[in-house]
């Protein structure tokens, strides 16, 4: 073995062979229990990110555990064609390299340029996943826009079509202006503005103003009185139709029913004061009612017959509707326009600065635009009953419980799922438009009752020709594609083969975890257990488990633009300061965000980020867990855990030189010849499979890693090898002995390292595959399809472990009281023993203590012995003490205060004991057993403060 461990040579190699040996393969026909991840596809736009990897590792860690545990486990393999992210990043690239639009270039050349980016970054993807040790089913791997997932598209389309859950309606969407698309919520940022706030808006070269509110008059008919309404979007008064008085606003409550006069097209504004007009936020005042304000949510439309108008064209100008004095202006150019009208007019009255919140789009930067657009919705009422229902009842179980409430919040909730995208990649809506030749109205949409959702053009011409027979008409596909959610919404459905009867549909559903990030619980989460639910007859899995969002070390939102999102190849193969600013260069941020995550990049990591392996990734991530809801990464801690490997390296290099060539482990080991450190190590073993076992049924996945990590490095490590050390010397008075820690030793190592194994791929099958195996087991060729570790009854011994933890105990003292200026030097050392049972613990383990504090001799003393002079001295408990000698070394003054704050630490200790003991209803309340062992404790404490009062007065003499 080399000397020092290297991830790089550790883990090349390993992946293509356990692949290629079908080791992550599941087998449909398996008389196995079932157990399922289907992974969240990434999306095909780019690299994985370290978001991703934490996913990568939970699972893969979930995966292996149960595969190891006789489980038929299949993880299934995604990717996501993420359909509004892909485009945008296309768009952006031809842009940069030719200065072209997707309309410069048409649909047809500009999917050939997509299909190009997904071949080329799913590739990178796929080699990311495989570097992290994913031990997905690669004979399974699919992709949403594939045939067979394309086909499950279209037949849930068709399917809740007919079921009457899909429809087209009129509705206010959230729009962006440069897509020209509608975007669906999770895609819309909200940022706080204080007051105003210049922001820079794609196709404006000054930035824009907002954070203020501009407050103008309507003259009243016949030029009677005035109206004053403020608003945040002086440019949409240009598609008023009413204004809204709140009911308790006493300057214009008499106004009802009255109207107003628009300024510039002379259109008459119905004032409205309606109890259920006005949500109370507004406060009082009045409110113009705009192409902004929905009529479902403020139930004016249908009752004040008030007509909506939308002044916007899709790209964002001001239409014939809004003008003509304005019409073709850009709508934030419109703004200023407005103003100077209606200051010519003596209408404007005053600008304020403003507390709001402004919608932007996450992938253009765009200022979303609230816009009247006729799309295809699902209705999502009777199916979000079944997501309540399912959690409510435990038929899901989401992990942790604390989003349980969000759950039934949002889902309470629920609005109706607007499905429709104005995009080119992505889906296409599977609803055919018939126009008629008398039709009076051509444009595709202009009649809702004109609509054919069929599964193919065939079917929906076969279907034409029924409902229309003799009739002329044309029949046109709805251009639109599906929100990239409702292909992710039937992933755990389609990925399995529906809407086929395939074996792997009727073994592998319901999966039995999705493991994903909490920030998409309602977003993907809630739609996949609708849809599941809906078209697969049962919950799409049994739980859910959210994992916490990773941010950087500093607790920011990771981000591109501010050079703190981490490609976890990165952190594996460890990268400079020059090339991490490359792939900056490289990618797709505009200079100005160039120049700002360069400057962040320069303060994270000036000297780049060092090597630190999978394994070392791996465990870290998955550590990190404990931390609630987020998680900051360091990348020191990271790299904690790659010197972490070293240690592992290091102690099975020391096995593998004390085991020898011609070792053979026994197939069983006879406990009950064992001597005592034998024993506990193998007692603790047992504590940290059953410790981690638990927590990996309970999701707990960071008290699982910290039980290995504890058990390994401080009890195996740490203990039981340093322990063991002088026993392999020469010397023939120790063969017996060292045959019992030769055979316990190898039970550790692997035992150790299958524990550790779903965590740790590489280290682990590098490290097992050289430990020596009995020759009459039936051994496994690869770690990873051995058996996991289980708990064995008849290692556990607690008297053991509590004899060990006084001997430990003893030896922490020890090794505290040795000089920091001579910490290498071996000195004498004795041990005070008040009474026989702990006399006879340290006796049983006095080669041990003598070893792991590092004295050059260790003498049992009882009370009837002299305390040796020069020695410094530390109280393990009220039966021991122990001593150390200096020779002249000795540091009165230091002793002196050590033992002062001894002494007032045990006062501490006695006063509040003493002071709940003596407490009013503690003698009634108090159960006997509870006023023992507190009785025990305060009389323990007396015994330390008589050690201490001794040490003091031998000091004193010793003066």
């Amino acid at each position: 073995m080399a000397k020092q461990y290297s991830p790089a040579a550790v883990e090349k190699s390993w992946y293509a062979w356990w692949e290629s040996s079908r080791y992550f393969e599941a087998d449909a026909a398996s008389s196995k229990p079932p157990f399922v991840i289907v992974q969240p596809p990434p999306n095909v736009t780019g690299v994985l990110h370290i978001g991703h990897a934490i996913t990568a590792a939970i699972e893969d860690a979930l995966i292996r555990w149960r595969r190891m545990s006789g489980y038929n486990a299949l993880w299934v393999p995604g990717m996501d064609h993420a359909g509004i992210a892909t485009q945008v990043v296309v768009e952006k690239k031809l842009m940069r390299e030719k200065n072209l639009s997707r309309h410069d270039v048409g649909c047809e050349k500009f999917l050939c340029e997509v299909l190009k980016w997904k071949d080329q970054h799913g590739g990178v993807i796929l080699k990311q996943l495989r570097m992290l040790g994913a031990s997905l089913d690669w004979s399974r791997e699919c992709f949403t826009m594939d045939e067979q997932r394309s086909k499950a598209v279209t037949e849930a389309f068709v399917r809740m079509y007919k079921d009457g859950l899909i429809y087209r309606a009129h509705r206010l969407v959230n729009w962006d202006c440069t897509l020209r698309t509608a975007i669906s919520d999770i895609e819309v940022d909200h940022m706080d503005l204080t007051g105003v706030t210049p922001i820079d808006v794609p196709g404006y070269r000054s930035p824009v103003q907002f954070g203020v509110l501009i407050s103008f008059a309507y003259p009243l008919e016949e030029g009677l009185d005035e109206i004053i309404v403020a608003t945040t979007r002086i440019e949409t008064m240009l598609g008023d139709t009413a204004i809204a008085v709140h009911p308790q606003d006493g300057r214009y409550k008499h106004l009802h029913g009255k109207y107003a006069v628009h300024p510039f097209n002379g259109r008459k504004l119905k004032i409205i004061c309606d109890a259920e007009l006005v949500d109370p936020s507004f406060g009082t005042g009045a409110v113009k009612i705009t192409p902004a304000h929905d009529p479902n949510d403020f139930k004016v439309g249908e009752r004040h017959n008030l007509e909506f108008i939308n002044i916007f064209t899709d790209d964002g100008k001001i239409n014939e509707m809004g003008g003509p004095q304005f019409e073709g202006m850009p709508r934030f150019a419109a703004r200023t326009a407005v103003i100077d009208a209606l200051k010519n007019k003596g209408l404007y009255r005053d600008t304020k600065n403003n507390v709001m919140s402004l919608s932007l789009c996450s992938r253009s930067k765009e200022i979303v635009e609230p816009m009247m657009k006729p799309q295809w919705y699902v209705s999502c009422n009777s199916m979000a009953k079944g997501a309540l229902d399912a959690v409510k009842s435990k038929k899901i179980e989401i992990i942790p419980s604390q989003y349980e409430q969000d759950w039934y919040r949002w889902l309470e909730n629920i609005r109706d799922w607007c499905v429709s995208r104005q995009l080119w990649w992505g889906h296409r809506i599977p609803a055919w438009y018939v126009t008629f030749e008398d039709d009076k109205e051509k444009d595709m949409g202009s009649y809702n009752d004109h609509w054919i959702i069929a599964r193919d053009e065939n079917d929906a011409i076969l279907e034409a020709k029924q409902r229309y027979p003799g009739k002329k008409y044309r029949l046109d596909q709805d251009p639109d594609v599906l929100d990239t959610w409702f292909s992710s919404g039937l992933f755990p459905l389609s990925v399995l083969g529906w809407p086929d009867d395939k074996p792997d549909l009727s073994t592998f559903y319901p999966s039995s975890v999705l493991e994903t990030g909490s920030d998409i619980l309602f977003f993907w989460v809630a739609k996949m257990v609708m849809m599941g639910m809906q078209l697969g007859g049962d919950v799409p899995f049994q739980k859910v488990y959210l994992h916490p969002i990773i941010r950087d070390a500093h607790g920011r939102k990771m981000a591109k633009s501010l050079g703190n999102v981490i490609d976890p190849i990165d952190v594996i193969n460890g990268i400079s300061l020059e090339n991490l600013q490359k792939k900056l260069e490289d990618g797709n941020l505009d200079p100005k965000e160039v120049k700002k995550a360069k400057e962040g990049q320069r303060k994270d990591f000036p000297n780049g980020i060092p090597e630190c392996g999978t394994d070392a990734l791996r465990f870290a991530l998955i550590s990190y867990t404990s931390q609630s809801d987020k998680i900051n990464l360091d990348i020191k801690r990271v790299h904690g855990y790659r010197q972490w490997c070293n240690k592992l390296w290091n102690a099975i290099r020391f096995a593998m030189n004390k085991l020898g060539d011609q070792y053979v482990p026994p197939a069983t080991i006879a406990m009950c010849s064992l001597p005592p450190v034998c024993k506990w190590i193998l007692s603790v073993l047992n504590k940290a499979v059953g410790k981690t076992e638990s927590s990996l049924e309970a999701y707990k996945f960071s008290e699982a890693t910290s039980s290995i990590y504890s058990w390994w490095q401080y009890q195996l490590c740490d203990v039981y090898i340093e322990a063991i050390k002088p026993y392999f010397n020469e010397s023939q008075e120790f063969d017996s002995a060292r045959g019992a820690f030769r055979d316990t030793l190898w039970v550790c190592l692997d035992t150790g390292l299958r524990l550790l194994h779903p965590f740790m791929p590489y280290i682990t099958e590098e490290l097992w595959q050289r430990l020596p195996q009995p020759k009459e087991a039936c051994t496994k060729d690869s770690i990873m399809i051995s058996e996991y570790p289980a708990v064995v009854q008849e290692w556990t011994n607690d008297q053991i472990e509590n004899e060990m933890e006084t001997v430990l105990d003893t030896v922490n003292k020890l090794r505290s009281l040795r000089p920091s200026a001579d910490t290498y030097e071996r000195r004498p050392a004795f041990v005070l023993c008040r009474g026989l049972e702990t006399a006879a613990t340290i006796r049983s383990y006095q080669s041990y203590i003598t070893t792991l504090a590092s004295v050059s001799s260790l003498q049992i003393l009882t009370e009837d012995d002299p305390t040796p002079l020069d020695c410094a001295t530390h109280i393990v408990n009220k039966d021991l003490s122990v001593y150390l000698q200096l020779r002249g070394a000795l540091d009165t003054k230091a002793e002196r205060e050590k033992l002062r704050r001894k002494r007032e630490e045990i006062l501490r200790q006695h006063d509040a004991l003493s002071q709940k003991m003596n407490a009013s209803g503690y003698r009634e309340k108090a159960p006997q057993s509870k006023q023992d062992e507190d009785t025990r404790k305060l009389s323990a404490l007396l015994g330390e403060l008589e050690i201490v009062d001794g040490a003091e007065s031998k000091l004193d003499a010793n003066n």
